[in-house]
């Protein structure tokens, strides 16, 4: 029909795609690899349920989501109808294969009605942007400039079908439809709808190993001249793919607790600023759409404080909503972990208070810098042994620093214990030879602290032959399972309610006791969101006669934060509100006369806001097995 036309606008704007798609490349060859091609069935399985399915799409914001993904599945659909229309302007009899009779009446019927819904759903697209404006939405022109392309094309399609024996007509939509094609790919890679392209290959590269093992630092690499990510070429090309892949919608932003509560951390402007700053020093605008401003000037300065202010990484409670929200699979936790590693291990830069942390971690082995041989002394009056006393022990029960030294938390660890001891499982302490996992070290950023701690802990757990190990602290359960193994320190790690539920249902346990009471469950980040441990501590409640569990709006996988995670546990809460004050809020909400939970940094946090608030014993705070404890 129009082959001269059409191959000219084809050339051109497939040329200049490639242009900018081969810029990308060259930069992203340059940054740090990463292997993202293990088990590939499961990554295919990964495609079909959140990029084709849009799955995340309806956790947050579901109405918005139904919407996107009527988008996205009509764009799916029309895709073919593209295609046909580019081989029309060559070959006015062109059918795309397979679309011939039959096949191709059920493609019309389905094509039409699609249309029509992303007519709908692009409508209720720019209502959100232009009139609703919800604040975690990226309220740009461009959203807006893209939803009216897409409004074009739709309509544009539509009037073609209408406008067919009507040659004029026909050919002025034709030519609209396909430039505005051709114009929308070249857009893409220029602003946040480059995730229309990236998203498919973040989703299908997704981590698959445990989200609670951050990447370790090789500290004796003698070539390193830098350890963290100081500058951009430090990080690798998955967190390049990651930020080449921000859709902009605000998801992750709307969950996180540190933007909840008004500190300065919100985790799309983090990837937004990361993301500009990437294309202004690698140039990669073309060059008659580059600004001098734009160009890269001197020596560079780290990330941060140069282009992240440090206070907005100190806010991260590395609680993981974020990433659990994100509908494309960004990884937020490594970036920000890994900009504190630069700040602690290269600039010296770090919250006042965390400086007594670290000497104390260093010193006495326990955040506290209570002397560590006291640590487990208290315990000898309940008849505990410690594995050196009784090397043939079953389990190691790690009591953590919080079982040890906090008074609250040695009550936790007393229901433990006597637990344990009703179900007569053998097991033993490491008392004084125990030290703290350097959970808090490596969250903070403190990598060299965080690995001689946990190899100082794994040579004294292969002096004991140490196979299965028991913990109460989630993060203790999280860097013991998922981390040591980076040293050589594989064990079986099982979390306190794991075990004691496993118990019960073998029948050593028989809670007997009525507890009259109606107790929500807050879900530690570390052992839901980190490790999928939900149903355990829950079942445990229900097995209780006479507790009524009730469910907050946001628990489970969309649990908030109790503010402790990511080394907040001892760092001074100056800015906004306190994040414990605002979960507070949650469990105020279904009228609790309790709140459980399985993490001694919850329960301290959650003691301290009903204190705080002055609730006295109107909410009690207790850990599931004090509960369980209770009830036997």
């Amino acid at each position: 029909m129009y082959p001269v036309s059409v191959s000219l606008l084809l050339v051109y704007a497939l040329t200049f795609f490639a242009y900018t798609m081969t810029r990308w490349v060259r930069v992203s060859l340059k940054w740090r690899p990463n292997n993202r091609l293990q088990n590939i069935p499961e990554r295919v399985q990964g495609i079909f349920k959140y990029f084709l399915g849009q799955r995340r799409m309806f956790t947050v914001s579901p109405r918005a989501g139904l919407m996107h993904a009527f988008i996205f599945w009509g764009f799916c659909i029309i895709s073919i109808r593209t295609i046909t229309l580019f081989g029309l302007g060559f070959d006015k009899d062109f059918v795309f294969p397979l679309l011939d009779g039959f096949f191709g009446r059920l493609y019309e019927w389905t094509l039409f009605p699609f249309e029509g819904l992303v007519i709908i759903a692009t409508g209720y697209m720019l209502y959100r942007r232009l009139i609703s404006k919800p604040r975690h939405l990226t309220l740009s022109k461009e959203g807006t400039l893209i939803l009216f392309m897409i409004l074009t094309l739709m309509v544009t399609d539509l009037a073609m079908e209408g406008l067919a024996h009507w040659a004029v007509g026909f050919t002025v939509m034709y030519f609209i439809h396909i430039t505005t094609i051709l114009v929308f790919l070249n857009f893409l890679p220029y602003g946040k709808h480059f995730h229309i392209i990236t998203s498919f290959f973040n989703v299908f590269l997704k981590r698959l190993t445990p989200y609670g093992a951050l990447d370790s630092i090789n500290l004796e690499d003698e070539k390193a001249t830098s350890f963290g990510i100081g500058k951009v070429e430090d990080m690798d090309w998955k967190q390049l793919l990651d930020i080449a892949s921000c859709t902009e919608c605000g998801r992750c932003s709307s969950v996180c607790p540190a933007t909840a509560t008004d500190k300065p951390l919100n985790p799309k402007e983090v990837t937004i600023t990361l993301r500009d700053f990437i294309r202004k020093k690698e140039q990669l605008m073309p060059p008659f759409l580059q600004k001098k401003s734009d160009a890269p000037s001197g020596e560079e300065a780290p990330l941060s404080p140069s282009v992240i202010d440090p206070e907005i990484l100190w806010s991260c409670t590395t609680c993981r909503a974020c990433e659990e929200a994100c509908p494309v699979f960004i990884e937020y936790v490594d970036k920000i972990v890994g900009m504190r590693r630069n700040l602690v291990l290269m600039q010296g830069s770090m919250p006042p208070e965390v400086q007594n942390t670290f000497k104390n971690l260093e010193k006495n082995y326990n955040p506290w810098g209570i002397s560590s041989e006291d640590r487990g002394n208290w315990v000898k009056e309940l008849g505990v042994k410690t594995i050196a006393e009784k090397p043939d022990a079953e389990y190691l029960y790690f009591m953590g620093c919080a079982g040890s030294f906090d008074d609250r938390n040695k009550k936790i660890a007393t229901a433990i214990i006597k637990l344990l001891q009703e179900a007569q499982i053998n097991f033993a302490i490491l008392a004084k030879e125990e030290k703290c996992t350097g959970d808090p070290a490596r969250r903070i950023g403190n990598e060299y602290l965080f690995q001689t701690l946990a190899k100082e802990n794994i040579q004294t757990f292969q002096k004991y032959s140490i196979k299965k190990v028991l913990t109460a602290c989630p993060h203790c359960f999280n860097t013991i399972k998922n981390e040591y193994p980076q040293f050589g320190g594989n064990y079986e790690v099982v979390h306190h309610t794991e075990f004691l539920y496993e118990l019960i249902r073998e029948g050593k346990l028989k809670p007997k006791k009525e507890l009259a009471k109606k107790i929500t469950f807050h879900d530690s980040c570390y052992l839901g969101r980190y490790n999928e441990v939900y149903d355990a501590p829950r079942e445990i409640l229900k097995s209780i006669p006479g507790l009524n569990l009730l469910e907050m709006e946001l628990s489970r996988e969309n649990g908030r934060c109790c503010g402790a995670g990511g080394g907040r546990m001892w760092m001074e809460e100056k800015i906004g509100t306190r994040v414990n004050h605002k979960r507070l809020e949650d469990i105020q909400s279904v009228n609790p006369n309790g709140a459980a939970s399985a993490c001694p940094f919850c329960i301290t946090m959650l003691r301290d806001a009903t204190r705080d608030k002055n609730l006295g014993d109107s909410i009690e705070t207790k850990d599931v097995a004090e509960y369980l404890a209770e009830s036997l």
